[in-house]
């Protein structure tokens, strides 16, 4: 009993009746079992919810819990048309990731790509689905990429996957889909299910026995409903194989590409371990969701950038339209600009991630520095999307002795939330725009002009890394390592 009530409340709150005595007691315990099974896909979760969730699915006897309700979950959704086969690879999905065979760690990390895949299922519509299944849940599968990516640095999976030996948990997970989409068939998933509608009975035995006569009802009415969609498990999901074996192919290669792309050594430059930086893709769905306080939706911005690059004085960088990269166009980050030469013995400060080079353009006076109070503070007054950089880390440059530094100072100008293909992406059907502000000043440097021995090591924001919520103390991960790019 003891074992039973610690699950539930890793899941939800004990009723107020829970806490008398007797009677009473018995019946808090059955309205608590009843209301964490009926069935929850909660789709506006942050982060935090889904990465510390999908965590706590993990604990044994919870996870059973979690997979019945998922289950459920499911089952009501196939009750309101059982006709519609994306509805029964919702399910399958489900069934998957409850496969004794899979260890916690890859139940865990399913339960994160799976609840996407789902989403996808339930909100590409059925002609879109019918078309391509890959590519309609796409979206939905990036953005089940980045909240993978938050599982993966947690500090207790990160401990996980160093006592399970795996250096590679992308190509490690890729592998699992495969052997999974090779032995899946209709026998496995029918028997996954099995077992959780003998879990959900055990359950509901408990709540018919201690609950008020009322909730008897409705207990029978659940029943019913999963049995209903058991009856039909056989036939239905025989149908949904070949597009889930497919999805889950194609979900494999893109957890090779994100190998790839985290892993893969590049010719004199730092190869992170790992990089917590928001995807665009998840970034765009936070913000059709629920734009963050720094977030504004208008027409403009509150502080323009300047239309026409400044004349470039003697000793100073180019940061025109036809100027060499990092420096390009960086005029556009400007409300107002203009030229300075910063004297010998003056410390200037960058905020980056591990991602981050240490000598690129972007710098702050001590002054702005120091003014920051948080990461919301300095993606609102710096005018930085969440996509550009995961922060974590700062350094430090002093300028050395000598002719001294020069730079390019003046406003930060607001910036538009833009797409992969560089446009302004809509907010509304009235044409707005997703702005940060921007106001505060900002130094752009040619990084040419920095000289490495004048720069400090990294230390860290203390802001956390990735979307704020995730410990910067992460086993695995390789913070305060020096990228500076030659």
């Amino acid at each position: 009993m003891d074992e039973l009530n610690n699950a539930l409340a890793w899941v939800k709150a004990a009723p107020a009746n829970f806490y008398k005595s007797g009677k009473e007691k018995l019946e808090g315990t059955a309205q608590w079992i009843w209301e964490v099974i009926q069935g929850d896909f909660n789709d506006e979760q942050s982060t935090a919810q889904m990465v510390t969730g999908t965590v706590i699915s993990m604990i044994p006897l919870v996870d059973q819990i979690c997979d019945v309700r998922d289950v459920v979950a499911n089952c009501k959704k196939i009750k309101e048309d059982s006709s519609n086969t994306w509805h029964w690879v919702a399910l399958a999905l489900t069934l998957i990731g409850l496969f004794p065979t899979l260890g916690s760690f890859v139940k865990g990390s399913f339960k994160v790509l799976f609840a996407y895949g789902r989403k996808g299922v339930f909100s590409a519509g059925t002609k879109a689905l019918d078309a391509d299944m890959w590519k309609a849940t796409k979206p939905f599968v990036e953005a089940g990429i980045a909240k993978l990516n938050d599982f993966l640095a947690r500090p207790e999976v990160r401990r996980t996957l160093q006592a399970l030996k795996i250096d590679n948990p992308y190509i490690y997970l890729a592998g699992q889909l495969r052997s999974v989409s090779a032995k899946l068939n209709v026998g496995a998933l029918t028997s996954a299910m099995d077992e959780i509608i003998g879990t959900l009975k055990g359950l509901t035995d408990k709540v018919l026995k201690w609950g008020p006569a009322s909730l008897h009802p409705k207990v029978l009415n659940l029943l019913a409903v999963v049995d209903d969609v058991r009856k039909q498990a056989n036939k239905q999901l025989g149908q949904v194989i070949d597009p889930l074996t497919g999805w889950l192919e194609q979900l494999a290669r893109r957890l090779d590409v994100e190998h790839k792309q985290r892993y893969e050594a590049k010719t004199n430059t730092l190869t992170p371990h790992t990089s917590l930086r928001m995807s665009l893709d998840a970034e765009l769905e936070m913000l059709r969701k629920a734009p963050p306080p720094y977030v504004k939706v208008g027409k403009k911005g509150r502080h323009p950038a300047i239309e026409e690059p400044p004349a470039v004085p003697t000793g100073h960088c180019d940061i025109g339209p036809d100027a060499p990269k990092p420096l390009k166009a960086a005029f556009r980050t400007f409300s107002d600009v203009r030229a300075d030469v910063l004297p010998p013995g003056t410390t200037i400060y960058r905020l980056l991630d591990p991602k981050s080079n240490d000598n690129s353009i972007c710098w702050l006076t001590a002054k702005e520095f120091y003014l920051l109070r948080s990461k919301a503070d300095w993606y609102d007054r710096l005018a930085v999307w969440k996509n550009w950089n995961g922060n974590g880390e700062y350094l430090s440059y002093t300028v050395p002795p000598g002719k001294g530094l020069p730079v390019w100072r003046g406003t930060t100008a607001s910036q538009p939330f833009k797409d992969a293909n560089n446009q302004v992406v809509k907010a509304n059907a009235q044409g707005d725009a997703f702005w940060v502000a921007g106001g505060a000043e900002q130094l752009v440097v040619n990084p040419a002009d920095l000289q490495r021995a004048s720069a400090s090591a990294r230390k860290p924001t203390n802001w956390l890394y990735g979307e704020g919520d995730i410990d910067a103390n992460l086993i695995g991960v390789p913070p305060l390592n020096t990228n500076w790019r030659e």
